[in-house]
């Protein structure tokens, strides 16, 4: 009679089930140790994203104005007005206008805005979004009117010039507003850094809402509701709707007509 010695089958399969076991075990630890890699490197791209320092708009605008006065005050040379403009961050559509503005001359440059070529200029930041800013250039050293208000577009992380008008501020309510837009008001509903003691327009801009603009109000600013009267900055009310005709200035927009919807 032949007998089964069962033990010579029971010890290769314990290894065989040991051996599994770590396998599957190195596949879990394998498995969790990309996902932690996975989640790391989005994370620091993340970081590294928010991280970008963004550039002053300020510069960017002077990558303008600074040669185009320098070679318009020159007295050496013929200005090559075109190869500023070729050198320039703007956009093709305003460098297209200004390349014909240049070919017909007005007593007004279409750059600096003046009537009389300024020694010096200046800028100051009007606001910044995370797509846009606008800036105030203005002549230094006299007492004029005329400024440049200049729009600015982000791309690729670098300012683009996309716009400029010129304004003569509070001393020229028939020219073409500078700014119009319709919004709400909010004064005391408005959180730091905005000033809660001066009214704002909350308005959308290229699809984007929240967009903020302090109201500036004079002698001149004219609210309408049925009936035109001189603004009385006490009788509006948060969260009305209304439609702002302005000037830019340096401080936000200096209201020319508010019309109350």
């Amino acid at each position: 009679m032949y007998t089964t010695d069962r033990s010579c089958h029971t010890v290769p399969l314990t290894k065989n089930m040991n051996k599994q076991k770590t396998i599957l075990v190195a596949l879990l630890l394998i498995t969790l140790g990309f996902l932690v890699w996975i989640f790391l490197a989005g994370d620091s791209s993340s970081l590294s994203q928010a991280d970008v320092e963004i550039p002053d708009p300020i510069d960017a605008a002077m990558d303008l104005y600074a040669p185009w006065l320098a070679a318009k005050s020159s007295t050496t040379t013929e200005p090559d007005l075109a190869a500023v403009l070729l050198e320039a961050p703007l956009t093709q559509d305003l460098r297209s206008e200004l390349q014909q503005k240049i070919q017909e001359p007005t007593d007004v440059d279409p750059v600096l805005c003046q009537l009389d070529l300024p020694e010096r200029i200046g800028a100051k930041v009007v606001y910044v979004n995370t797509d846009e800013a606008q800036l105030i250039v203005v002549a230094r050293g006299k007492r004029v009117p005329e400024q440049a208000v200049v729009t600015l577009s982000l791309e690729n992380n670098e300012w683009i010039i996309s716009n400029i008008s010129c304004s003569r501020g509070e001393l020229a309510p028939e020219l073409e507003y500078t700014f119009e837009q319709e919004g709400n008001l909010l004064r005391e509903s408005l959180q730091p850094p905005l000033d809660s003691s001066q009214w704002h327009l909350v308005y959308e801009r290229d699809g984007v809402g929240g967009r903020t603009m302090p109201l500036l109000f004079n002698e001149a600013s004219i609210c309408i509701r049925e009936a035109e009267s001189v603004c009385d900055q006490e009788s509006l009310t948060e969260a009305t709707a209304v439609k702002v005709q302005g000037a830019m200035q340096e401080a936000g927009v200096l209201v020319q007509r508010l019309e109350i919807r």
